[in-house]
């Protein structure tokens, strides 16, 4: 059984080529790397079909999927995955109505049954804010269940309560969100350090640069999203100016 989960959601991609880069750049795989069991939740599983992505399971209460495509699914499953001959066993549809957890919940349930060890999820920021914020605190609920990352066209998203090392590029931006108070917060390898302050939450620690390969986030207590993003500047292929002002 894999170990590697990669959940796709139904948010929008603006670039499937800037996306898939993106992802290459954050984990050092390609998004078709065999090594991953492919979860779709709804309607992710159009998203898959436009980054040419077959999934391996396929579950939620099915109102986010093209009419036509569940038509195709229902009738022959195989449409998840053409290679069904070649898999242990047949790509599996899972059908949830239950409405107290979005299709994301699902999915990373699913992938915490199936003992994964490490869950990347894309396609989960575009389109509605609502949905958009439920996905990235998906981060909090995994935490220490499994290795986990959200990924999209221009960022790495991570959740910590725990000190922790990264590794990038010099120049590289980085910010922290803190979701709480955080005690002792201290930076090293980042253009601009910090030494054992206490943070607030809300407070605006955005836009940091890496200065050496290798950063660490020290503290002592708390809960913060770690975001490293492509370097500011315009993105040519998706037309959106990235700006983030030192």
């Amino acid at each position: 059984m894999k170990e590697r989960f990669l959940i796709i959601t139904n948010g929008k991609i603006q670039s499937p080529t800037v996306l898939r880069s993106s992802f290459s750049k954050f984990t050092n795989f390609d998004l078709d790397n065999k090594s991953f069991t492919i979860i779709c939740a709804d309607g992710g599983i159009n998203n898959a079909g436009q980054l040419s992505l077959k999934a391996d399971y396929l579950i939620g209460d099915f109102d986010s999927i093209d009419e036509k495509l569940l038509k195709e699914i229902k009738k022959d499953h195989s449409v998840l995955n053409p290679d069904i001959q070649d898999c242990e066993q047949s790509p599996e549809i899972i059908y949830d109505p239950d409405q107290s957890k979005t299709d994301t919940r699902l999915a990373v349930e699913l992938a915490l049954r199936l003992a994964a060890k490490e869950i990347y999820i894309i396609t989960a920021t575009g389109g509605r804010m609502d949905h958009c914020l439920s996905n990235v605190l998906e981060l909090k609920f995994i935490n220490d269940k499994a290795s986990v990352r959200l990924i999209d066209e221009y960022s790495e998203i991570r959740y910590s309560t725990k000190s922790l090392e990264l590794n990038g590029e010099i120049g590289e931006t980085l910010s922290i969100i803190p979701l709480s108070d955080i005690k002792e917060l201290s930076y090293e390898g980042l253009k601009y350090p910090l030494d054992k302050a206490d943070i607030t939450a809300g407070t605006s620690l955005i836009c940091n640069k890496f200065s050496e390969n290798q950063a660490r986030i020290i503290f002592k207590s708390g809960e913060i999203l770690i975001i490293r993003a492509h370097d500011a500047g315009e993105n040519v292929e998706i037309g959106v100016p990235q700006q983030c002002n030192d």
